[in-house]
């Protein structure tokens, strides 16, 4: 019988069930003797059929099952009370009972029943005993799945379900083709697909998980395109035996024979295969279709040419969330939002909503269903059980890896380590997974909310992932790339669970902090590191390599998170910890590079205190060292280009991205960014060594990092993008393109924030009249930032400038302390006095700008607006003020411009 036969049956039979009302415990007895195929004894009615007090409904004969039956309304409200009555009552007088059958002709309510089983079995009289909570929708699928075919039994029950004779008629000539479920949510889009497909080969294999709607898809294809064929044909998955067999195969339907394969042959037939037990060659199945005739396949495994059907928009989600439903009002769009979080677009879920909510459940009800929402149920099985239960054997350890990990999604790297490439083929080829970034595999949202419905999880399985995490973040940690990170990102829940409990490995310590952002909200509980170093330091053995890493590491984020408290505590802070690097070094068997590591470090927590000359000895040291470090290239090159020693700054910085670029991995991608970050781009020689020559190696770094989700990727392409937007817009365009749109609420710290403000600040620039959007995202992040450096707050007026809002800049630059001094600020200054008419002014101050040597790499701007200021006034010779823009411009497009401009008849006619 079709699935969807089964279903109307039931959906006839449960109000049904719930009039038998007084006559429920002998009709419940009856149903037993049936399905248990054994008499049982019923002493819960007498003679008359009235319910007897104080004996047990029904009794098997060696007491082992007993049976409890119940009419009331309100059996499965919270405690069901009612039900832990009839469980004492059933112990008091079966004490050896072994199971016990609880009968309501309420509908179940699964979340509260099945957590009153749970409660229940974990009581001491209930241990060697199990329990059966029956409503009616389970009660009507007993019948119509295992009791309709069997007449005795219909005229028993029939005295009780009257519709029970007239559906065992109605099955034995059973239609050909399924009807549409009433309340069936069209998807014309779906439907103009499949007839699509079906045009180009007339085979096509429907995929996607359990409930996604690809037998409806299939119904609501054969009902619309019904005028194209002499015959539409359903086959349930135990009537399809291969293609072959279709050759000799007599389809039987109210009284009819009909050779499948003939009718493919000789007629327009639309044959529809639903979820087949078997394997399918779709050549063999295109092989029997004559003109005009097509074959439907609907599968949950992928299948090569497969039409894996889309899940629904929110927009038809929500038109099957407010279908026909007895409410007030339709879903509230915050309830809807809960629902859309959890389940994703699956159409089935989305249906079992619209029916509880049907049947008298509130829209508070079902928001708070969505924490179990597996159990959702219709009257034939939960929805937990028709996603996975047919997986149980062979997924049971992929899905138990996602259960602990406590989200949909997982680390791609980490993945392919504990359960192996084939693993991730298995979630892959049962379409369980969605489609996502390619670092991570992704479970349907609705695949991995079922997950807490199922019982297969145990203590020693997430135990054996809590070891498998940690040798992976063992073997990454040393690695220079970023698939520590990557892990760490992706699994940062589980990790912070772990410590939180307790659980403080090295690997998942350092862990947490290569992703906590020590500005961000997200407090971490560290050991002390200072007295974790004194007290290895007399311990007299060699330090675990991760435990040496996660001791200087949280020294580290400690300072960076006191800094944000007061610059006077993180210095107490840092001077407190030097004793640290002392004590790391007397322990026993380090190796040279441990040795580098605390002279580095040792040389940072001086500079955090004012001692730069002894800092800047430990960093030469280390270069000098049996294992120099990149990281001590990093400081050097930042102390040169702060003492303006550009030249060896930009030597510094060479040296490190040669050796990255000729040796992928032997640079950290944190010291390689931030090298990329702190050069002095500003001196042309910087851009024209190495911004230009290594401009594809650059924006390959970027991208890669943003991609895999390190914040530290957008402050350094805010480093370079103030000059690719002058000259190479479009390599800015290609970035912003390639690299992920990030979540800029979730921006951890106010560096990253302001950073990527001024990457949208040079993009909406380079786009002109385009770039609204941009400037606009540009201001909302400045302005969202707690804290900004003098540096941001400059940019922040210059944003308004490019925006037009000049009087705004100007109250910042006027408050600005060092605006007498600052050339920069003064330019600016003069291009905000200038937008609102005051020209006289602006020429005080561009000349003032000019005259500050520490603007000299950018004069050729300065002297463009020179140009501008004395056009506005009206003055003579203002072109010569151009022709020196031109000459100090660098070559290339930005000097190509000026020339431009210098040419122009406009230009011309003024000279």
């Amino acid at each position: 019988m079709k699935v969807q036969t089964q279903r109307r049956m039931v959906q006839r039979l449960i109000p049904a069930i719930k009039l038998i009302a007084g006559d429920f415990e002998d009709f419940g007895g009856k149903l037993l003797d049936h399905l248990l195929h054994a008499r049982l004894e019923h002493s819960g009615v007498n003679f008359l059929g009235l319910p007897v007090s104080r004996v047990l409904d029904s009794t098997s004969d060696d007491g082992a099952v007993v049976a409890q039956y119940s009419a009331e309304s309100d059996y499965f409200t919270a405690g069901m009370e009612k039900a832990s009555g009839d469980i004492t009552k059933a112990l008091a007088r079966r004490p050896d009972a072994k199971r016990i059958l609880l009968i309501a002709a309420e509908e179940k309510r699964p979340i509260i029943a099945d957590d009153f089983k749970k409660k229940v079995l974990q009581e001491d009289r209930m241990k060697g005993r199990s329990i059966g909570i029956f409503g009616a929708q389970s009660i009507a699928a007993w019948i119509v799945r295992n009791l309709l075919f069997n007449d005795a039994a219909i005229e028993e029950l029939a005295e009780y379900l009257p519709e029970l004779a007239q559906m065992r008629d109605e099955a034995a000539s059973d239609l050909l083709f399924p009807k549409l479920p009433a309340l069936h949510s069209p998807r014309p889009t779906v439907t103009a697909e499949i007839g699509r497909r079906l045009a180009v080969s007339p085979c096509l294999v429907l995929t996607g998980i359990g409930g996604c709607g690809k037998s409806e898809a299939a119904t609501a294809f054969g009902v619309d395109a019904a005028k194209n064929y002499d015959l539409r044909i359903w086959l349930e998955p135990d009537e399809f035996k291969g293609a072959a067999a279709l050759k000799a195969l007599p389809l039987v339907r109210g009284g009819t024979k009909r050779n499948i394969a003939t009718l493919l042959k000789r007629q327009r037939c639309l044959l529809v295969i639903d979820d087949p037990s078997g394997a399918v060659v779709q050549a063999d199945l295109v092989a029997l279709c004559g003109p005009g005739s097509h074959v439907l396949v609907t599968v949950r495994d992928i299948t090569p040419g497969e039409y894996r059907l889309p899940e629904l928009t929110q927009s038809e989600a929500q038109a099957i969330l407010d279908g026909p439903v007895v409410q007030p009002q339709p879903c509230p769009a915050q309830v809807f939002q809960t629902i859309w979080a959890t389940v994703g677009g699956h159409p089935l879920s989305f249906a079992l909503m619209n029916a509880a909510v049907r049947n008298g459940a509130t829209w508070e009800d079902i928001e708070l269903d969505c924490q179990a929402v597996g159990q959702l149920a219709d009257p034939q099985q939960r929805l937990a059980d028709r996603l996975l239960d047919r997986y149980r054997e062979v997924l049971k350890d992929e899905l138990s890896l996602f259960e602990w990990v406590g989200k949909p999604e997982c680390d791609y790297g980490f993945l392919r380590k504990a359960i192996l490439p084939a693993g991730i083929r298995k979630l892959n080829e049962r379409a369980l997974t969605a489609s996502d970034l390619p670092s991570t595999v992704r479970l349907h949202d609705v695949v991995f909310a079922s997950l807490s419905s199922l019982d297969w999880w145990s203590a020693e399985r997430r135990s054996r992932w809590n070891d498998v995490l940690e040798r992976y973040l063992t073997e990454t940690s040393g690695l220079n790339d970023l698939s520590f990170r990557t892990a760490a990102f992706s699994l940062r829940d589980r990790l912070r669970a772990l410590v939180e409990a307790g659980d403080r490995r090295p690997a998942y310590v350092l862990a947490l902090l290569e992703i906590t952002s020590p500005e961000g909200s997200d407090a971490l509980d560290l050991d002390d590191p200072v007295q974790q170093a004194a007290g290895l330091s007399t311990a007299g053995r060699p330090i675990d390599p991760l435990l040496f890493r996660t001791i200087i590491e949280t020294f580290e984020w400690l300072y960076l998170r006191t800094k944000q408290v007061g610059r006077d505590e993180a210095t107490a802070f840092a001077k407190g910890g030097l004793p640290l690097f002392n004590d790391l070094e007397k322990i026993v068997g380090l190796t040279p590079r441990q040795r580098s590591e605390i002279r580095h470090h040792r040389g940072k927590a001086l500079a955090w205190i004012g001692l730069r000359n002894e800092a800047w000895k430990e960093f030469e040291a280390v270069l000098a060292s049996a294992a120099p470090l990149d990281a001590s290239r990093l400081q050097l090159m930042r102390g040169y280009k702060h003492a303006k020693e550009n030249d060896k700054a930009i030597a510094l910085g060479e040296e490190v991205m040669d050796s990255a670029e000729a040796e992928p991995g032997a640079v950290s991608p944190s010291v390689l960014l931030a090298v990329m970050q702190d050069m002095p781009w500003r001196v042309e020689v910087a851009r024209t060594r190495i911004l230009w020559p290594r401009q594809d190696f650059i924006v390959r770094t970027i991208v890669e990092n943003a991609s895999a989700g390190v914040e530290q990727a957008y402050k350094t392409l805010a480093a370079v993008a103030r000059f690719w937007s002058k000259e190479a817009p479009e390599v800015l365009d290609g970035v912003l393109q390639a690299i992920p749109k990030p979540d800029t609420e979730q921006f951890e710290d106010d560096e990253t924030r302001n950073g990527f403000a001024d990457v949208m600040f040079e993009y909406g620039r380079s786009r002109g009249a385009d770039g609204g959007e941009a400037l606009k995202l540009a201001l909302d992040l400045f302005e969202g930032a707690t804290k900004s450096s003098p540096f941001n707050v400059q940019r922040k007026a210059e944003l308004l400038i490019v925006m037009g809002r000049y009087p705004e800049a100007e109250t910042i630059l006027r408050a600005r302390e060092d605006l007498e001094t600052n050339g920069w600020l003064q330019r600016l200054l003069a291009l905000a006095l200038l937008g609102h008419g005051e020209p006289d002014e602006a020429l005080v101050w561009i000349d003032r700008a000019l005259s500050d040597a520490q603007c000299q790499s950018h004069f050729h701007e300065f002297w463009e607006h020179r140009y501008e200021i004395r056009t506005a006034l009206g003055e003579s010779e203002m072109i010569e003020d151009l022709r020196k823009a031109c000459s100090l411009a660098p070559a290339g497009p930005i000097r190509d411009r000026l020339e431009s401009v210098l040419k122009s008849p406009a230009v011309g006619a003024n000279g």
